[in-house]
């Protein structure tokens, strides 16, 4: 398991310059507030910013993608066919033509 450096929310208005070396060292730092993880703090560079948020992005896509099925299999849902996908999708479709209707 990994273990990440954590300091309170506190210590980045109270000694910022400390943060910036642990995060120098450590990598990345885990911010807490009351305790609790509150955020991670990464380090990047003029170079690196893109890539770097690009990758915060998709793994916030790979993690709702997750989610997604693990409710998917929660419900059930994962198990339909196409033609029971198919078959949801056409009514869903007949009803909001109906609804546009009325």
């Amino acid at each position: 398991m990994y273990c990440m450096k954590m300091i309170p929310s506190r210590e980045l208005s109270a000694a910022p310059g400390k943060v910036w070396t642990l995060l120098h060292h450590e990598g990345s730092v885990v911010i807490t507030k009351d305790g609790r993880p509150r955020g991670i703090l990464i380090p990047t560079s003029d170079e690196t910013l893109i890539e770097d948020m690009q990758d915060h992005v998709r793994l916030r896509a790979q993690r709702a993608v997750s989610e997604i099925r693990r409710e998917a299999t929660r419900r059930g849902t994962d198990k339909l066919t196409m033609d029971d996908i198919d078959s949801e999708i056409a009514a869903a479709r007949r009803e909001r033509r109906a609804r546009r209707r009325t």
